[in-house]
């Protein structure tokens, strides 16, 4: 019966995976021919691009009533408002990636002598935080990713490893950004894109690492991965040394550090076979 359960867990994290890559591709594609190829288009590029960051949280909504009916729905929903975080871990999720962010500028700085211009004033920082929140991934994806997905794959497999496999997805589904014009992704593959890539796809697969620690420890809240995932995309963009080779070779090595020690510390959580949450 367990590995019935298992199966069928896993077979509707593909089918999650397989239709919210197709949709949001289906979205990015006319943002690319608008952004690369001056191709008019009835929608606004912008509103493409906001808009294929909310498949995998509407995919994850749909999927639970397909697969669990209103009680499913009613347990993704009651996670992704549980505030109920303890302030330890608030701490954490705060803390942790500006942390990461701020050793590495001054590693930068150590060895350049100089930084980047910040793209925003200090008193801007909140305002920041809930446009990225918004409008910028985190809201319009972790009901899907962490409240679907990592929920039914926390049943079979040990939460490092599901963290690992979700990340690299979750790497791919970022795929076509890399060729948008005007994107993140796409100003990283200044690098050349093999490296943007897989060095993005290494930055993914540490957060979501992160993300599923987070997840676990405040018992599957969904609010607390949002926090956490928010707060890496606005430490990347404070004092952006991402754009520089050196820079992101740093941060990635300086998260890398930080994720090992963290799962270390806690790899009996991280290890577990399987995990259960609410």
């Amino acid at each position: 019966m367990k590995q019935t359960n298992s199966r069928k867990s896993r077979n509707e994290v593909i089918l999650f995976c397989i239709e919210t890559i197709l949709f949001t591709w289906l979205l990015w594609v006319p943002a690319f021919l608008m952004q690369n190829h001056g191709i008019p288009m009835r929608l606004s590029y912008d509103f493409l691009i906001t808009v294929g960051t909310f498949v995998p949280s509407v995919a994850g909504f749909f999927f639970a009533y397909i697969f669990g009916g209103k009680a499913e729905v009613r347990s993704l929903l009651i996670s992704l408002l549980n505030i109920r975080i303890g302030a330890k871990w608030l701490l954490f999720i705060l803390l942790v990636l500006p942390a990461v962010s701020a050793v590495s500028c001054l590693l930068f700085y150590l060895l350049t002598s100089t930084l980047p211009r910040a793209q925003f004033p200090a008193w801007f920082i909140p305002v920041a935080f809930v446009y990225i929140l918004i409008f910028m991934g985190p809201l319009g994806e972790e009901a899907g990713w962490r409240g679907f997905a990592l929920k039914k794959m926390l049943g079979s497999i040990s939460p490092f490893k599901a963290a690992v496999q979700l990340g690299i997805i979750w790497s791919l589904w970022h795929l076509p950004l890399f060729f948008i014009n005007g994107t993140t992704q796409n100003a990283l593959t200044s690098f050349g894109s093999i490296p943007a890539i897989l060095g993005y796809t290494l930055y993914t697969v540490m957060i979501s690492v992160l993300i599923t620690f987070i997840y676990i420890v405040s018992n599957g809240s969904v609010f607390g991965a949002i926090l956490l995932h928010t707060m890496g995309n606005l430490s990347l963009g404070v004092v952006p040394i991402i754009i520089t080779k050196t820079g992101a070779v740093i941060l990635l090595i300086a998260l890398c550090i930080a994720v090992t020690c963290i799962t270390y510390k806690y790899k009996a959580i991280m290890f577990k076979n399987t995990t259960h949450v609410e």
